[in-house]
């Protein structure tokens, strides 16, 4: 029990009266009821290209024998050493009514080398993971382009950041943390600050503020949408300016991961067109604040801009030159349409025949605002509208609809599947002059950073293909993976599929056609009962004949063969809930159901999705010896618990089998139900009287200590003070009370260190035994003032 107590007693009483709100998809489990693994985080959360480091994987019910996949083959992510056990969320808590909502899960950690070749442009790369249990969802990996840089999560001070560009990786570890950053520029001009998070499947909302040295606020923005943040200031040189960070609810946990990059250059916004055509060059007006003169104001600037003549390539990163240094890369749209810009609030008439095909640009006059556009259109004639925003990096949620001759209402659209984008087919009904009107639903219109393209042109026969992003398949059985065709215009071909790198055991039949009309085929797979339990990163590709061209799409699914659970855990009271005393240690009662002939030794441990609140209650790993069928396991309640909510404590029982081909691999089995606790008075209680000195370094503070306690901790019990990873400030021998010694006194001395000053807290720990072997503890916390002469 010593790692548990090392956790779950360096906890601090804090009383939080702030509201968590923490959506957590819980993924499903599969065949079989067992836990399939889920990608937590990666920390550092990604690297420069052609740079090799050391990270850090966060993942939720993983096991020893993970397998890690890239989608982008060039890039290596390896482990490189054991994983550590379940980690306790860190202290402080929420307490009151936060503390009802859902708590982080529990991740284990494992080391890994993450390897980016110096071809691999900037953005975000694919990855996933697999065990003999299932197959976890997608999560993402940063490529930067600048110099990289990792918090400090030590220091006591705002971090001093390297001359920009710098890229910073940091965590949000624990509730209430600021993350503070210090940079200077070397001139006068646009500085952008751009967070990622959400973007790389972390919870953080971030608040962002940037002050100077008066703490006057030059930059505050929170990012309450979920869509990270982009923000442009003016710097002066010389100047010491101080980063905040935070989340929006002052929340944090090691998932809490973000990437950070300031740049010495503009921001730019929006561009008017938003794109061009393929092989042209043509001007491009870019808006954004300083993008001019350099100061804080939003201005544009006009470039000629050489478009791709790259068949196929939807877009392309554009670097703006300023007198001021390059402005973040701003994604061009590529079309094989005339691109045209709105030229104000006034209808605009467009004239579209089979061979013109039309996008504007455009934004709105005043906050939830709406463009039209009057269109001849002939009976029969086919189009598809399209509306962008999101597309485009514009904040506009758009919602597209076609009004008829009449004036009525023909059809509308607010988004499709994947965006917020609105899209719609047409065959038109009648002659006549059509109106088109696109809105803005978001209220962030209003304003020429917020910008939106209509493509107007003929629809081409086309098609796209879909499957699920993973499928795990139990030995000796067969799985289906779904493949979704979307046939676009008047495709109806068929379309002929091959699935490559699959796990060995593993086949798929040797002729796979989506016939013509047809929209999906049910794939079945079929995994050997004797192959091994494996993973491979497969490859779809789909071709279909279109006029005269052959076309192709591919997609990826992680495929896994899994085995089956080998145990059953219930809890002997099923879903009781029992009453402990605050800071001991209560041993529950758990059944154990053996399957399939399994005999062997189990490790309970902590699931990682939990329910309800938990304010640091935990327990440790714990080893089921063979043949056994019921344990009474620990569970070790802190003493700061609430005494008016109840705990739930979920785990899980892994046990080492071999698959068909001899391979070692662990299984994971879910407990059924859960155990039930309810925090009730403690067995002891150690206090100080002292108040809060004010002492110099070097000296010896003596502190007067009692100690409380039932009648059934009879044993003596040890008082030692309690340092955390920050440079100790204090030091003291332990101290053993006999059964009956109720005071003592406890000397501190402080260290004699020239940086030591201000608010110092001395944390002293008091342990005793239940039933001679498990622990019962009560802290007492010391607030002194180290002031030196």
């Amino acid at each position: 029990m010593s790692r548990l107590i090392h956790h779950v007693a360096e906890q601090q009483f804090d009383r939080q009266t702030f509201l968590v709100c923490l959506l957590l998809g819980v993924w499903p489990s599969f065949a079989f009821g067992q836990l399939a693994p889920e990608i937590g985080y990666v920390y550092p959360s990604g690297a420069q290209a052609g740079a090799t480091v050391n990270v850090i994987l966060g993942g939720y019910d993983w096991t020893p024998d993970m397998q890690v996949f890239v989608h982008d083959p060039r890039v290596k992510l390896e482990i490189i050493g054991p994983p550590s056990g379940v980690l306790i969320t860190e202290p402080p808590y929420w307490f009151g009514y936060k503390a009802r909502g859902l708590a982080w899960p529990l991740a284990r950690e494992f080391p890994a080398r993450l390897t980016i070749p110096a071809d691999v442009p900037p953005g975000l790369i694919r990855w996933q993971v697999a065990n003999a249990n299932g197959v976890s969802p997608v999560g993402t990996i940063a490529v930067g382009r600048a110099i990289e840089v990792v918090e400090d999560a030590k220091r006591k001070s705002a971090q001093v950041l390297p001359v920009l560009p710098v890229t910073v990786s940091g965590q949000i570890r624990r509730i209430e943390e600021i993350d503070r950053y210090q940079f200077q520029v070397p001139k006068t001009g646009p500085v952008t600050i751009e967070l990622v998070a959400r973007q790389l499947g972390s919870p953080l909302h971030g608040m962002l503020q940037v002050r100077d040295p008066s703490g006057r606020v030059l930059l505050d923005a929170a990012d309450s949408e979920g869509r990270d943040l982009t923000l442009t200031m003016i710097a002066q040189p010389g100047v010491n300016y101080e980063l905040s960070l935070h989340d929006l609810d002052f929340a944090g946990d090691r998932s809490y991961v973000y990437r950070l990059t300031l740049t010495a250059g503009p921001n730019i916004s929006a561009a008017y067109p938003a794109g061009g055509r393929r092989g042209e060059t043509r001007p491009i007006e870019f808006v954004g604040i300083g993008l001019a003169t350099g100061t804080d104001k939003l201005e544009s600037i006009t470039r000629d801009v050489a478009f791709p003549a790259v068949v196929d390539a939807p877009s392309f990163d554009y670097v703006l030159d300023t007198s001021f240094g390059p402005a973040r890369p701003f994604k061009l749209l590529v079309s094989d349409v005339a691109e045209v810009v709105r030229p104000g609030a006034e209808l605009l008439a467009l004239t579209l025949n089979d061979k013109l095909k039309t996008a504007v640009t455009g934004s709105f006059d005043k906050r939830f605002g709406s463009a039209e556009f009057s269109v001849p259109l002939t009976k029969g004639q086919k189009l598809q509208l399209v509306a962008q925003s999101r597309a485009i990096a514009s904040p506009l949620d758009l919602e597209l609809a076609l009004f008829g001759p009449d004036g009525k209402q023909i059809m509308a659209n607010d988004d499709v599947p994947g965006t917020t984008d609105p899209e719609l087919n047409v065959v038109v009904a009648v002659d006549g002059l059509h109106r088109i009107i696109v809105s803005d639903q978001s209220g962030h219109s209003g304003t020429r950073t917020a910008n939106f393209r209509l493509s107007i042109e003929p629809p081409r026969e086309d098609f796209a293909i879909s499957i699920p992003a993973l499928l795990p398949i139990p030995l000796g059985t067969v799985g289906k993976l779904a493949v979704k065709a979307t046939r676009i215009d008047a495709f109806k071909g068929p379309i002929t599929l091959k699935l490559t790198d699959l796990p060995e055991g593993v086949t798929a039949p040797a002729d796979l056609t989506i016939v013509e009309s047809k929209v999906d085929l049910p794939v079945d797979l079929t995994s050997a009962a004797d192959g091994p339990a494996k993973a491979s990163l497969c490859t779809l590709t789909a071709t279909a004949q279109i006029g005269d061209q052959t076309v192709t799409r591919s997609a990826k699914v992680l495929i896994a063969s899994i085995m089956k659970p080998r145990i059953k855990l219930t809890p002997e009271g099923l879903d009781d809930v029992r009453k402990v005393h605050r800071g001991s240690t209560y041993l529950f009662p758990m059944l154990i159901s053996r399957l399939e002939g399994f005999v062997g030794e189990i490790t309970l441990e902590m699931t990682a999705k939990q329910q309800r609140h938990r304010q640091g209650l935990a327990s440790d790993e714990f080893l089921v010896p063979a043949d056994a069928t019921r344990v009474e396991y620990p569970i070790f309640v802190p003493e700061w618990m609430e005494t008016t909510k109840t705990s739930r404590m979920i785990l899980n029982g892994a046990v080492r089998v071999a698959d068909p081909k001899g391979n070692m691999r662990t299984l994971l089995q879910r407990q059924e139900l859960r155990f039930g606790i309810l925090p009730e008075g403690a067995l002891m209680k150690l206090s100080h009287a002292i108040g809060e000195p004010t002492v110099k370094p070097g000296q010896e503070l003596r502190i007067p200590l009692t100690i409380s306690r039932a009648s059934e901790l009879r044993e003596p019990l040890r008082i030692e003070l309690i340092t955390d990873d920050s440079p100790i400030a204090a030091t003291a021998e332990p101290l053993a009370l006999a059964e009956n010694q109720a005071q003592a006194e406890f000397v501190v001395r402080i260290a004699d260190r020239p940086d030591l000053r201000g608010e110092q807290t001395l944390k002293i720990r008091a342990t005793a035994k239940q039933h001679g072997r498990w622990p019962v503890v009560s802290e007492t916390t010391v607030l002194i003032t180290v002031r030196p002469e």
